[in-house]
């Protein structure tokens, strides 16, 4: 066989195996950090989408559709603000509803990447009142973390200990100016402070908060805090392709509620 013609399939062959390996390991698919601008948008699509069904369901001659029921106006910011589970559902394409998770910095044999994973089962409530944030209490599905990567999956919930501490959740207990905060008017930053539980370990965190209310009855809350896993007694999972992942990371969140 001539020389060329396997020295030049061989080389077919690298490149082939690079640009799957980038495929699999290096694709930029890590989804954006939360977002109060990107959140907003994408309620306003979820709502759209409810307010006009597929043709499919609308052409039944003999049924009705009904769409989602309109939430309540909202007339101040007082109030008990609970999670909603009905508008968006979450996955990693959209960020749609209302999800928390995590993001870290992994460096693998072939390159640098970041790991994301993310429940969209979270249940909570805000309450304020006279313009004070006086209580916040948000739990978190840890079983039905799901990530970018669906390789990790079985491996994040071994690292955070699922099985045995199906829950992770934050709790707020103390007064909170957040009256700058007005009906659909702009986005507002707050510092809150509380206890966040992974694992069954309890630690004090400081979230970076960015909220607004809505004119249409929703709020939208995303916030984000930096951990150091050994705190939470989290070992970061391993691989063989894994060179090493950073000791610490992000646990950030995205909440629509409304009253």
């Amino acid at each position: 066989m001539n020389k060329k013609y396997v020295i030049g399939g061989g080389l077919v062959a690298v490149i082939a195996v690079a640009v799957a390996v980038w495929f699999l390991f290096l694709k930029d698919d890590a989804p954006e950090a939360v977002d109060v601008g990107s959140a907003n948008d994408q309620l306003d699509a979820d709502l759209a989408a409810a307010d006009d069904p597929p043709a499919a369901e609308t052409d039944q001659p003999d049924e009705t559709v009904a769409p989602v029921d309109d939430a309540p106006v909202v007339d101040g910011i007082d109030g008990v603000w609970i999670v909603d589970d009905e508008v968006g559902e979450f996955d990693f394409e959209s960020a749609s509803g209302s999800f928390a998770g995590f993001r870290v910095d992994e460096e693998l044999t072939i390159g640098a990447v970041t790991a994301v994973g993310r429940s969209g089962n979270v249940t909570g409530t805000v309450t304020i009142a006279d313009g004070q944030l006086t209580g916040a209490e948000v739990t978190v599905d840890m079983t039905t973390i799901s990530s970018n990567d669906s390789r990790r999956e079985n491996a994040i919930r071994n690292a955070i200990s699922a099985s045995e501490f199906p829950e992770a959740t934050f709790t707020f207990a103390g007064g909170v100016d957040v009256s700058a905060l007005e009906v659909g008017g702009a986005a507002q930053s707050f510092a809150i402070e509380g206890d966040l539980t992974v694992a069954g370990v309890t630690q004090p965190v400081t979230f970076a908060i960015d909220a607004n209310v809505r004119d249409d009855g929703f709020a939208v809350i995303v916030g984000s805090t930096d951990v150091v896993w050994e705190d939470f007694g989290v070992t970061p999972p391993s691989a063989p392709i894994v060179v090493s992942v950073a000791d610490e990371g992000i646990v950030e969140f995205q909440l629509i509620v409304a009253r």
